[in-house]
């Protein structure tokens, strides 16, 4: 119950993010955005898909709060809005916020050389392979892949080390494939549409962190 209300504001402080970082820079980027639009990123969606990932707050910091110990769970829950907020400003923006990927890498990098149960090398290795299998993905597909997910894999990489990295990442593409296949064949999508890809990434990872733990919070 304690972690369920730490997460409330925690729910405030995402859904503010995600409104900030979802909205276009310039007139520029708002006809771009217009031009490749998805059914879901018109209208009312935007507020309710902000809401939706917002309500996910409180849930899951309680939920970590049930499967860490106190300390760890503390950590995790600024790993939890981070990654809703890339699932969401990437299902509006087709955006994966340096501002967030950022500042999440160096803390979960932080904190796996600061605890003293963590493992800082499989940290480390583990984002270098994420980030330059994501790299080589970004390069062969011609920006398929955008620079975006390449720094999500980099934070998902550090977040859960070896193997359970490449693990959530692999059942992340896994999903993503099927899912978007569903879409095209439904003639959701089209073929040269742009697809937000970092939330399958971001939310397989998540999972993985609730189930299996951190490298700098073990269960």
């Amino acid at each position: 119950m304690a972690f369920f209300l730490i997460g409330i504001p925690g729910a405030f402080i995402t859904y503010r993010l995600i409104y900030i970082l979802s909205q276009p820079e310039d007139d520029l980027e708002r006809e771009e955005l217009a031009a490749k639009r998805l059914p879901w990123q018109d209208g009312a969606w935007h507020a309710r898909i902000r809401l939706a990932i917002t309500a996910l707050v409180p849930v899951l910091t309680a939920i970590a709060g049930w499967r860490f110990e106190t300390v760890h769970a503390l950590a995790i829950a600024p790993l939890i809005v981070a990654f809703l907020v890339c699932t969401a400003t990437d299902l509006l923006r087709f955006r994966v916020p340096n501002a967030v990927t950022y500042p999440a890498t160096v803390g979960v990098f932080a904190a796996a050389f600061l605890t003293p149960d963590a493992d800082f090398v499989s940290a480390l290795l583990a984002a270098l392979l994420a980030g330059g299998f994501f790299l080589a993905l970004a390069l062969f597909t011609r920006g398929g892949v955008g620079l975006g997910d390449v720094k999500l894999a980099v934070l998902i990489g550090a977040a859960l080390g070896l193997p359970l990295g490449y693990q959530a990442l692999l059942v992340g593409m896994l999903i993503a494939g099927a899912v978007l296949g569903v879409l095209f064949l439904a003639g959701v999508l089209g073929r040269r549409e742009a697809v937000p890809y970092a939330p399958f990434l971001a939310l397989s990872a998540l999972v993985f962190v609730l189930i299996e733990g951190a490298v700098f919070a073990p269960l």
